[in-house]
């Protein structure tokens, strides 16, 4: 568990002991994350790699990493010659490459930088102390510094509210309560609705209890109407006033969000390859297919999958994407 310090990413990074196959697995998220594609590893576990510690591309330029992570903070001259050291056996022995990319757990001012550009003859883009840190600490790569820095997440179990109940004064009167909202991963649920009526013949439906934020980022689900619970006796109204009642729904993640513009990409593009499920698709008479849709994550360099639910696609929770 790492407390409760804002820069625990910072430090362990800093004071990497993981060791340098470790350092060139991480680093290769780290260009995942940042946009490169065909990230390619030569020897994590050691053996000649021309130079370069992975290949890959980036707006059509064949790119070459160097990956540096000693423990502890090392002087520039050092830093220097590593840079120079790697950049130099990089381009040597690949002529296709076209940029040098530079990962490290050092930290490298703004003046320092501009030192180790101007050693290069062909692009330079440097992934410091700072960067990496910064990428690393999004939400959405939690898992990763759970595995490469052993920063576990702190989890709190949301609770789901109460149902809605009510009070009649009178006789002949029917009370129907709400069920109880669903727990999840943080925060708790709305309680649900209830009322009190002073007279005979009187009915209450309670509102059900609204859900907790889920493990995998969506917001709390609102609770669903009382014509929408199906309850006997008030399916007679129309569809048209089938909303009232229903409870609000939570904010999402913002990487449960980005995640629901990736799927609705996937299925444009099952569209666009199957022109003529479209129709099919788009009435909900037909579902695009879960293999499709991991398919195009995978390509699309997504770590995480989907899989078939009741009701649509059950997305994973964010810590185990």
């Amino acid at each position: 568990m790492s407390g409760h310090r804002t820069d625990e990413t910072w430090h362990r990074l800093r004071e990497w002991t993981a060791g340098s196959a470790a350092a060139e697995r991480l680093a290769a998220q780290v260009l995942l994350a940042d946009g490169y594609t065909s990230v390619d590893p030569s020897h994590p576990l050691g053996g000649p790699d021309g130079g370069k510690d992975l290949l890959c591309d980036r707006h059509g330029l064949r790119c070459a990493v160097g990956v540096w992570f000693p423990r502890g903070e090392q002087s520039l001259v050092e830093l220097k010659r590593k840079f120079a050291a790697d950049l130099g056996a990089a381009l040597e022995n690949n002529a296709q490459v076209a940029a040098f990319v530079f990962v490290t757990n050092q930290e490298i001012r703004l003046g320092q930088r501009h030192q180790l550009v101007d050693l290069s003859n062909v692009s330079v883009e440097l992934f410091h102390l700072e960067r990496v840190a910064v990428i690393l600490d999004q939400p959405a790569f939690q898992q990763l510094r759970e595995q490469f820095l052993g920063i576990e997440q702190v989890r709190r179990e949301g609770v789901g509210g109460d149902g809605g109940s009510g009070r009649i004064v009178g006789n002949g009167g029917i009370v129907l309560g709400g069920q109880g909202g669903r727990g999840g991963l943080g925060g708790s649920g709305g309680a649900g609705g209830g009322g009190e009526v002073i007279g005979d013949g009187a009915t209450i439906v309670g509102g059900d209890g609204g859900d907790a934020g889920g493990a995998d980022g969506r917001g709390g689900r609102g609770a669903p109407s009382a014509l929408e619970r199906d309850l006997d006796g008030l399916d007679w109204l129309p569809s048209q006033l089938w909303g009232g009642g229903r409870g609000g729904e939570g904010a999402n993640h913002p990487e449960y969000e980005r995640r629901l513009e990736v799927l609705r990409g996937t299925r444009e593009d099952y569209r666009n390859v199957f022109p003529e499920r479209r129709v099919f698709v788009e009435s909900g008479v037909e579902h695009v297919s879960v293999r499709w849709i991991n398919k195009r994550l995978q390509e699309l360099g997504e770590t995480w999958r989907v899989e078939k639910g009741d009701d649509g696609y059950i997305l994973p929770p964010l810590e185990d994407a």
